[in-house]
């Protein structure tokens, strides 16, 4: 019984350390996610519950950044897909990030930029996400489980998506 309570308290020791170390992680995937049908809180609290889930399961085969955005990826993109039927087609027509309201052209810019990223498809929000984060083709690639090739193309095709929906605006 004793080692069972002193594994328990290493576990949560363990799981607050690394969700206070990557809660700005946490914080950007959920917040490319989030709209006003799929509230961010919702969000961020399935990836907590996911992170406490799983968080024996971690072998260190990946850098522990990597393993939290592909935790935090993947429930968000499974959260929406579980709870599309209460979603009603309304997701990235509204602002997902609360950028504070400032008269400055870079600020407004920014906002523009996570205006048009909430308007793709999942997987490439986790694409441009991962890539403004300046992370490698082989970190993506390991992060969302698909190939550096296919990293790559799909990245291509995602920027011009968004060029294509700032030519637009």
């Amino acid at each position: 019984m004793q080692m069972t309570a002193e594994r328990n308290t290493e576990r949560q020791k363990q799981f607050l350390a690394i969700a206070n170390d990557y809660k700005n992680v946490v914080a950007k995937v959920c917040s490319i996610y989030a709209s006003a049908d799929v509230p961010f809180a919702d969000l961020y609290q399935e990836v907590l519950i996911n992170l406490w889930a799983g968080i024996d399961s971690f072998q260190g085969k990946a850098k522990i950044s990597s393993w939290i955005y592909r935790l935090a990826i993947n429930t968000c993109i499974s959260f929406i897909r579980t709870n599309r039927r209460h979603i009603e087609g309304r997701m990235g027509l509204t602002e997902v990030f609360d950028i504070p309201d400032v008269n400055d052209d870079s600020v407004a810019q920014l906002r523009e930029l996570y205006r048009l990223i909430s308007l793709l498809s999942p997987i490439d929000k986790a694409l441009i996400t991962l890539w403004l984060d300046e992370k490698s083709y082989d970190e993506i690639s390991d992060i969302l489980g698909i190939s550096k090739a296919n990293v790559g193309t799909r990245l291509h095709r995602a920027r011009t998506r968004l060029t294509e929906l700032a030519s637009k605006s």
